[in-house]
């Protein structure tokens, strides 16, 4: 099985008031499950999960912090060389990545307890994003300027390939079988790169649905899941090439996406595509089947949700939310974490 990084939301948020509002929604029937308060810093840039969900990792700034799941207490703490972009986990040989900027490095660490292994410099510019293929043992890096996408081996930190492709780069997704898709807000498509060889593989295009960022797969339905900055979700069907479905949504401006089989706990929903938008504004896709999708939640969100990602274990949607007392001197930051599950009696 692939593993994928977590999904960095960018500058919205959650409160607990609009959770209540989502908890009365008739579909998806949410509540707060957990809720743990992070001590005052810098905001939350990526979070991750480690192996049998039993930690949590997140990055503020040039630091990574190591929680426990179960109980909110701190467990490590990491110091970087740099100011950190993405993280991403790997599991099965527990370990971890992180993506650091000023200057541009890529670092692996240990999981227990945190410490470095080893630190890479990075070219191609000020790198964006990451993604980690566990089948491949190689990361995925984008690069801020020129649409650069390099292929980097997560042993030793060594380019293993390099591919300019055209437009804006958004969320990347993986599929099963060696495809690698990457939004392009700036021609209204999709990309694929196979990326065993790192070559462009062509283009999906997208029929109204402007400037997406947002994607999500479903691997085992090879379902994308895209956000675009006019609102409408698009759900591609990856075999044929083409999109089945448009679901509009209030979302507005760049966003991002996470699937999740079961996100609810088990019993709930099939499976659920979670996204987030700069407008502030979460919204969810439900699984019916592998051919029906229905829009099933679109809600506002008045605090910073900084990062998003999934228990492996219980399949719920995790999110790191955060505000500031003194925007202007970015004082005083505080965030939660908080974990989503389906409240009782709200089953399909």
């Amino acid at each position: 099985m692939r593993r994928h990084q977590p999904i960095r939301c960018g500058l919205l948020g959650l409160a607990l008031a609009s959770l209540c509002g989502i908890c009365s929604a008739a579909t998806p029937g949410q509540k707060l499950v957990k809720r743990f308060t992070l001590p005052a810093g810098a905001l939350v840039q990526a979070l991750a999960f480690g192996p049998g969900g039993h930690e949590a990792y997140i990055a503020r700034g040039s630091e990574l912090l190591a929680y426990d799941a179960a109980t909110g207490q701190m467990t490590g703490t990491l110091a970087l060389s740099g100011t950190v972009v993405d993280i991403a986990i790997d599991p099965e040989h527990a370990t971890g990545y992180a993506l650091l900027a000023d200057p541009a490095r890529l670092a692996s660490f240990g999981l227990r307890p945190l410490h470095l292994l080893w630190q890479q410099s990075l070219g191609g510019g000020t790198p964006k994003a990451m993604l980690y293929d566990s089948e491949a043992r190689a990361v995925f890096i984008e690069h801020v300027h020129g649409s650069g996408l390099d292929k980097v081996d997560a042993t030793s930190g060594r380019l293993l390939g390099a591919l300019n492709l055209s437009g804006t780069l958004g969320q990347m997704a993986i599929d099963e079988r060696g495809t690698l898709y990457v939004t392009d807000g700036s021609n209204d498509a999709i990309d694929a790169v196979d990326e065993a060889h790192m070559s462009d593989l062509g283009a999906i295009p997208l029929s109204a649905c402007k400037n997406p960022s947002g994607l999500a797969m479903d691997p085992v339905g090879r379902r994308l899941f895209v956000g675009c900055a006019d609102g409408t979700r698009a759900v591609i069907d990856t075999d044929m090439g083409f999109t089945f479905e448009h679901l509009p949504s209030s979302m507005r401006g760049a966003s991002r996406m996470l699937f999740a089989f079961h996100p609810f706990g088990a019993g709930g929903w099939k499976g659920a595509a979670i996204g987030v938008a700069a407008n502030d504004r979460l919204t969810l896709i439900r699984m019916l089947a592998f051919v029906k999708y229905v829009a099933a939640g679109d809600d506002p969100l008045p605090w910073h949700c900084e990062a998003m990602a999934m228990d492996p274990v219980t399949h719920q949607p995790w999110l790191a939310i955060g505000g500031t007392s003194d925007v202007g001197k970015g004082a005083n930051k505080t965030a939660e974490l908080w974990t989503l599950g389906q409240a009782e009696g709200a089953r399909p």
